[in-house]
């Protein structure tokens, strides 16, 4: 004798929270997983930059470093800080650019200054310089991701 058994309407439903149950947590998986990956991109993109940045102002002419000081500062004998101006690392800035393309939260902020010798005044040889790479990470409520580099540039 066979029976004919058929499939109610509450094992269908039973059978699907089930399958919800089941990939709920694994799509939650995937969304944290894809918001780390980002993170990380932007985080060697940022080390890549700022280093990038740091060659082009170590190979740069040591002279422009004057010639900045004087066009920004009204006093001769300021140390600063001036501004790490875009035309300090054009190159780099470059780089820059295609990132803030792909990830609008990108940003360079950079400045310069003459360490001070013993007298207090402004040591003209030395360069102290300061980049600051900062963006932010996909997850809401979390401060901004920071990265720095700071060097000292001397004169050849």
């Amino acid at each position: 004798m066979k029976s004919k058994r058929a499939v109610t309407l509450v094992e269908i439903t039973c059978a699907a929270l089930l399958l919800m149950f089941a990939i709920i947590p694994i799509v939650s998986m995937t969304q944290k997983d894809s918001a780390k990956v980002v993170e990380t991109e932007k985080i060697q993109m940022a080390e890549r930059i700022l280093e990038s940045i740091k060659s082009e102002l170590m190979t740069m002419k040591f002279s422009n470093f004057y010639t900045r000081a004087e066009a920004e500062s009204l006093d001769p004998n300021s140390a600063g800080p001036f501004e790490l101006s875009d035309g300090f690392y054009p190159t780099a800035l470059t780089e820059v650019y295609a990132v803030q393309s792909k990830y609008k939260d990108f940003k360079v902020v950079g400045s310069w200054s003459y360490p001070l010798d013993s007298n207090g005044k402004p040591d003209k040889t030395m360069v102290q310089a300061e980049v600051t790479c900062s963006f932010s990470i996909p997850v809401n409520g979390k401060e901004p991701i920071t990265r720095k580099k700071s060097f000292l540039i001397v004169k050849p």
